[in-house]
């Protein structure tokens, strides 16, 4: 009981974290003020945290990681290979254009030079989540479903057909919400230009299930990224 209680807490302090930092940015938000929104002492808050970059890099994990799991869930469950794409093409651009992942984003990248903070945070968190994307297509591949191919440069290009230059739109302020018109536009664009390019047969892998894999199979590997 006290484990639940304390991983319930942390994960208190990581959203009430997140949330101000959404508010003010990082460097306004002191760690004074995240406890005073707790309604505790800032000992309590170091018992969790030892400073305030700790705790950011929590923010980061907990956003991608509680993300990704939705988000290949919902790629799974889709009655296709072409609607699971769809709708993971969708799912995954409004919560990229969402206030919390852009304020993170702008958050890493504003940290000084020799800061580690967005290193650690791609390749300890980012970069996994990815790779899930990429394990998934090399089963499709070895299925048969799709061509054999890198399955990681796979994934970067669907990435990069979703999200069109509405992330640099948005992060720019160029646009305050997620266009939803676009993103769907993108989101089934960025399918059937997939399927053109990987689809083994490209009829055949519309109608074939995300989930499909060859029976007896091992979990695949992290495929090596170039560098």
């Amino acid at each position: 009981m006290v484990r639940v209680r304390t991983e319930l807490k942390r994960r208190q302090i990581v959203e009430v974290a997140s949330q101000l930092f959404q508010e003010l940015g990082y460097e306004r938000t002191s760690m004074s003020l995240i406890s005073e929104r707790l309604g505790g002492s800032k000992a309590t808050l170091y018992g969790y945290f030892k400073s305030k970059e700790e705790l950011l890099q929590s923010v980061l994990v907990y956003d991608v990681t509680t993300e990704a799991d939705r988000l290949m869930n919902q790629f799974l469950s889709g009655k296709d290979l072409r609607e699971g794409l769809i709708t993971l093409g969708q799912a995954y651009m409004h919560r990229r254009l969402s206030p919390g992942p852009i304020a993170n984003v702008r958050i890493v990248s504003t940290q000084p030079e020799g800061s580690t903070i967005g290193k650690e945070f791609y390749e300890n968190v980012l970069g996994p989540a990815w790779e899930r994307l990429a394990n998934r297509f090399q089963i499709l591949m070895e299925a048969g479903i799709l061509i054999p191919a890198d399955s990681w440069i796979a994934a970067m290009q669907w990435k990069g057909m979703c999200e069109w230059d509405m992330f640099e739109r948005r992060l720019l302020g160029a646009i305050k919400e997620p266009p939803a018109d676009e993103i769907r536009r993108a989101s089934i664009a960025a399918a059937d230009a997939f399927l053109k390019l990987y689809g083994a047969d490209v009829e055949q892998a519309k109608k074939a299930r995300p989930a499909t894999a060859p029976k007896a199979r091992t979990k695949p590997k992290p495929r090596k990224r170039a560098a």
